[in-house]
């Protein structure tokens, strides 16, 4: 509101030099008593009304036909601020009925024709309207301004298909499972000051911590049925952030994934680590911006003396602008999984090399990743072709696990492209995207990878296609399709175990 105010200001103050002194003192007089009473002031109607009793009095005055003309024009800048003022007053009076009475007033007296009566009162209320949406109008408290609530709604059909060949009977068995799901997320970010910051977040998902799996950390889905039930909704999220300089933020807690991937080869992004990262951030100049994050993520935690697994985390990366249409983003990521081996991790698949070869096996050897990745974005890339396509983005990703202790089945990698709208934000924007993906038994921790991707498991190879379909603004369709299979003498195995998952998806946001 500050904004409009000064445009008030503004205008009165033009046309002060073609006033009398006098008239100009009433018309601030009736200005300030407006703008300075206070919503939490007694007899706030009493002096609304009054107040635009006085305006309306003092446009019945014979005026000269200049005057006039510039008294119409202050009428209407002061009627926009007694329109917003009113909405700030909120439900303390019925501002909507008493601004239409004003206008139908002023009107029956000829000081604003039915038109700009009309347009007054739509314009203002939508601007009112507008800045009270964005938390940025200027009588809302200062704790809802800086207070943003968000959220989303997906309501999902999944088909998982999987055949498995019985050892040694040559018999084939073919397993289908058809599921309606739902995920509701709810997140709310608060600005304690200019540096700090705490968000928390609420999401559908399992809570039961005595039978903890790859679905604990990695899912937000509820299937629907069990009679009718209810489903649970846990913490997703819980940190505080705190930015000393433009160019540093340290974050604490539960928290988004600060680190980038251009896929989802290594993290599930339902993943939000728990622990602490520094995000660092430097602009060279217009097109070349650097990034580094460090961090620490708690992988679980023990009651006993013994070291709990710990992750550190380091990864160094840099943005490329080369022309107005071309991009590039590289990073390299460094993962130490400390005090992992020989323990049986929370959401384990089991397909870490084991003293079991089971979800309850120990681990035998430890993981320290070296993952380098890539992202070359086009827009408008067959625009001299004279075809319209508003998007590309190739991308790769390859991920080696240098510990001394494993030797082989240690690699990963995921190659894909995307194409179509950037994003989707209206009806009809459409966006393919596809990817390839190879993880070895030991490339990484198996309770980390996509739990949609062949049950989130590692030593498997597997495609992936994706079609989203915009229905309007903030809402779309989505289709995803995995086929996945396991890697032959990964697991002493030569059998290839093939799985497939199709999801239809009616994603909400809000």
């Amino acid at each position: 509101m500050k904004k409009v105010f000064k445009k008030i200001i503004n205008s009165i103050k033009n046309f002060f030099n073609r006033m009398a002194d006098q008239e100009a003192e009433r018309i601030i007089d009736y200005y300030s008593q407006i703008f300075e009473t206070k919503s939490d002031e007694g007899g706030v109607n009493e002096r609304i009304k009054t107040n635009a009793c006085r305006i309306s009095k003092f446009y019945s005055i014979p005026l000269e036909k200049e005057e006039r003309k510039m008294k119409k024009l202050v009428l209407a800048i002061l009627l926009v601020g007694f329109i917003s003022f009113s909405f700030a007053t909120g439900p303390r009076l019925s501002c909507a009925g008493e601004v239409d009475i004003l206008l139908q007033k002023l009107v029956e007296k000829g000081i604003l024709t039915p038109g700009e009566a009309q347009q007054i009162g739509t314009e203002t209320k939508e601007q009112v309207k507008k800045e009270i949406a964005k938390g940025t109008y200027s009588s809302l408290p200062s704790w809802v301004q800086n207070t943003k609530l968000k959220g989303d709604f997906r309501l999902r059909y999944q088909l998982d298909h999987a055949k498995t060949l019985a050892s040694g009977s040559g018999t084939t068995t073919t397993n289908n499972r058809n599921q309606a799901r739902i995920r509701l997320r709810l997140g709310l970010e608060s600005k304690v000051n200019d540096k700090i910051l705490v968000g928390v977040g609420l999401a559908t998902g399992k809570d039961d911590a005595s039978t903890i799996d790859k679905d604990q950390a990695r899912s937000t889905n509820q299937s629907l049925g069990n009679g009718f039930s209810k489903h649970p909704v846990t913490l997703d999220y819980a940190f505080v952030q705190y930015s000393p300089v433009s160019w540093a933020t340290i974050i604490g807690g539960k928290f988004k994934n600060p680190l980038w991937e251009p896929g989802d080869l290594i993290w599930d992004t339902d993943i939000n680590p728990e622990g602490a990262a520094v995000k660092l951030t430097k602009k060279l100049n217009s097109k070349i911006d650097l990034f580094l994050t460090p961090g620490i993520f708690i992988i679980d935690e023990y009651s006993d003396e013994g070291e709990d697994p710990i992750m550190g985390i380091m990864q160094a990366g840099i943005t490329s602008q080369f022309t107005d249409t071309v991009s590039l983003k590289t990073a390299v990521s460094y993962y130490d999984a400390a005090n992992v081996k020989d323990l049986t991790l929370d959401g384990t698949t089991g397909t870490n090399s084991n003293t079991t070869s089971s979800t309850s096996g120990k681990l035998l050897y430890g993981y320290q990743n070296i993952i380098p990745a890539v992202e070359l974005t086009i827009k408008e890339p067959f625009k001299k072709l004279g075809l319209s396509l508003p998007y590309l983005a190739l991308f790769g990703e390859f991920v080696d696990n240098v510990s001394s202790s494993v030797k082989q089945d240690n690699t990963g990698y995921m190659v894909g492209l995307k194409f179509g709208a950037e994003k989707i934000e209206k009806w009809a924007d459409w966006q393919v995207r596809y990817n390839y993906a190879m993880l070895g038994r030991d490339a990484i921790l198996d309770i980390l990878p996509d739990s949609d991707r062949y049950g989130g498991k590692t030593g498997m190879r597997s495609h992936e296609l994706m079609f989203d379909w915009g229905l309007g603004k903030n809402t779309w369709l989505g289709l995803d399709y995995y086929y996945g299979w396991q890697l032959k003498g990964n697991f002493g195995s030569q059998q290839s175990k093939p799985a497939s998952v199709i999801q239809v998806d009616w994603n909400v946001k809000f």
